[in-house]
C-alpha cells in the first residue's frame, strides 16, 4: 500500500465533497451524475452520501465483471470519502442568498468540484466509479472517451430529472465545462513545482 498515494486519493475525494456540497446548496443544479444521486435519495428517503455509495456500488460492480483492472484500493476509498464529506456539509443552504452570489457559489462548487477531480486523479491509485465506467465503455466498444462521457452525462441528466431531482444553469455547465476545468486543474497540478512536491512523492 503506497500511503502517499492514499493521501492524494482521501485528500481528493474530501475536495470532490466539498464542491458537490457547494453545487447542492445553492440549489441551482448540480454534474449529472450528483443530480441522479439526488434523485435517487429523494425517492428512496436516504442522504445524498447514501445515494451516491449505492449508485458507485453498483456502477464497481458493472466494471469489475468487465474491466476489473479499472479498479484499485482508490476506487473504494473515493465514494466513502466523498459520501461522508458530502452529507457533513450538504445542510449549508444559500437558498436565501441573492442569485448573483448563488451563482457565483455555484460556479465555485464546480470549480472545486474540478480540482478535487484532479487531484485523486494524481493519486493513479484505480478510477473513481463513473470514470471506470466510462473508460470501460470506451474499451469495450471502441468509442472515443468524449463521445462516451457526454452521453453518459446527458443520461444521468435525463434520469436525475426525471426522478425529481432540480437541473439548472449548474448542470449544463457542469455537462459543458467540467472537462475543460479538470484539464486545467490538471495542468495547474503537475506544473513545477507543485509536480516534485504531488507526483513524485506519490509514485
Amino acid at each position: 500500500m503506497d500511503l502517499r498515494k492514499l493521501l492524494l486519493v482521501i485528500v481528493g475525494s474530501f475536495i470532490m465533497g466539498v464542491g458537490i456540497s457547494m453545487t447542492i446548496a445553492v440549489n441551482l443544479g448540480s454534474d449529472p451524475m450528483t443530480l441522479f444521486w439526488i434523485g435517487i435519495a429523494n425517492h428512496l428517503h436516504i442522504t445524498v452520501g447514501q445515494a451516491n455509495l449505492l449508485v458507485c456500488a453498483v456502477l464497481l460492480v458493472i466494471v469489475f465483471f468487465m474491466d476489473r483492472k479499472q479498479i484499485h484500493l482508490g476506487s473504494l476509498l473515493n465514494p466513502i470519502v466523498i459520501a461522508l464529506t458530502t452529507d457533513a456539509f450538504v445542510n449549508l443552504n444559500f437558498e436565501e442568498a441573492s442569485y448573483l452570489l448563488r451563482i457565483i457559489l455555484m460556479v465555485l462548487g464546480l470549480l472545486i468540484l474540478a480540482f478535487g477531480i484532479a487531484f485523486y486523479a494524481l493519486a493513479d491509485y484505480g478510477k473513481g466509479a463513473y470514470e471506470a465506467l466510462v473508460f470501460t465503455l470506451c474499451d469495450r466498444f471502441h468509442l472515443a472517451v468524449g463521445i462516451v462521457r457526454t452521453s453518459a452525462d446527458i443520461f444521468f441528466t435525463i434520469l436525475g430529472i426525471v426522478l425529481g431531482a432540480p437541473a439548472a444553469i449548474g448542470t449544463l455547465l457542469a455537462i459543458v465545462c467540467m472537462g475543460s476545468g479538470i484539464q486545467l486543474c490538471l495542468k495547474l497540478l503537475t506544473s513545477q513545482p507543485i509536480k516534485r512536491i504531488l507526483l513524485k512523492k506519490a509514485k
